[in-house]
């Protein structure tokens, strides 16, 4: 059985920002033109229609009272955005595909550089097909675990006489074994895509044997990573604090709150430019915080697949 050093995993995005930190600025480039852009793309091309459908939504929140998300603007536009809305998917597979191949060329096979280590390949293709599939696999699973569930506990709710008391035990204990379940297999199958894009063909159950004898340590790794994440994002929201208060915003976030809500009673036009430059300076700041959380989230996956599979660590 291959060795899984734990650590090792877990520091990887670490270790490769401080190898070549300026691999953030092309990823940062990247997750705005491919995350971020399609995001934002369609409320640009419909900005008059969004400002219309929200403009009231904005007034009446600002005002206490209960914003109409039926409006026939709101409708409009919702309708206006069903075709963007069908396309989000297969942009969003492609762009984790494009995103997840660099880091995992820059831990697995560091001498292919490029820009930024950024294709869109044979191996991005798979991992696209890969994607779709997890996520049939995963609509399967969760309608098997909730038609599952359901006959469980109304077994158990009719054996007790139609206990309420039993029925919330049974529930809370049917929600808790599905979701230790579907989580087990997430972790099992974790090395699919890693897999995918290392052997440029299809994997996903593949994944099962790869991870057999190492689950737990693969369970703490990404244990880890989710305080990362939480430490990062505790980092970010007291930056943010820091700023409002360097440009005269006082009084914590009820002062912020207070402020924001002073700007946006305005309409549009007068509070757009005014955020535009706290949005532009906001915006790249944010995209080098998410390519950084990217390599330090993604670059685990493809190092414990390396030391899986046996394969050697190549420097930068």
């Amino acid at each position: 059985m291959a060795s899984l050093s734990g650590v090792e995993a877990l520091t990887a995005g670490l270790r490769l920002i401080a190898r070549k930190p300026v691999l953030l600025l092309a990823w940062a480039a990247a997750w705005l033109v491919l995350g971020l852009l399609p995001q934002v793309l369609p409320y640009m091309l419909l900005w008059p229609d969004v400002v219309a459908a929200y403009g009231p939504v904005f007034r009446d929140a600002l005002a206490g009272i209960e914003p109409d998300q039926a409006s026939p603007a709101m409708t409009a536009l919702q309708n206006r955005m069903l075709p963007y809305s069908l396309l989000q998917l297969p942009v969003s597979l492609a762009a984790i595909s494009i995103l997840y191949g660099a880091v995992y060329r820059a831990v697995l096979t560091p001498r292919d550089k490029g820009f930024g280590y950024l294709r869109f390949g044979r191996s991005e293709l798979w991992m696209i097909a890969t994607q779709a599939a997890a996520i049939g696999l995963l609509i399967v699973a969760l309608t098997a675990a909730v038609l599952t569930g359901v006959i469980v506990v109304l077994a158990i709710r009719i054996a007790s006489g139609n206990s309420d008391q039993i029925t919330n035990v049974a529930t809370f204990g049917t929600i808790l074994v599905s979701c230790i379940i579907l989580g087990w297999c997430a972790v099992r199958l974790s090395m699919a895509l890693p897999m995918t894009f290392a052997e440029r063909r299809f994997r996903l159950l593949e994944s099962w044997d790869l991870t057999r004898g190492h689950g737990w340590k693969i369970f703490g790794i990404f244990a880890g990573l989710v305080a990362m994440i939480l430490l990062l994002e505790l980092a970010f929201g007291l930056l943010v604090l820091v700023v409002a208060m360097l440009v005269g915003v006082s009084g914590g976030l009820n002062g912020l709150d207070a402020h924001m809500k002073a700007l946006f009673a305005h309409p549009p036009s007068v509070w757009l430019p005014a955020l535009a430059p706290w949005i532009a300076g906001g915006t790249l700041v944010y995209a080098l915080l998410a390519a950084a959380l990217h390599a330090i989230t993604i670059a685990p996956l493809i190092e414990i697949y390396r030391q899986l599979a046996g394969k050697p660590a190549v420097e930068l």
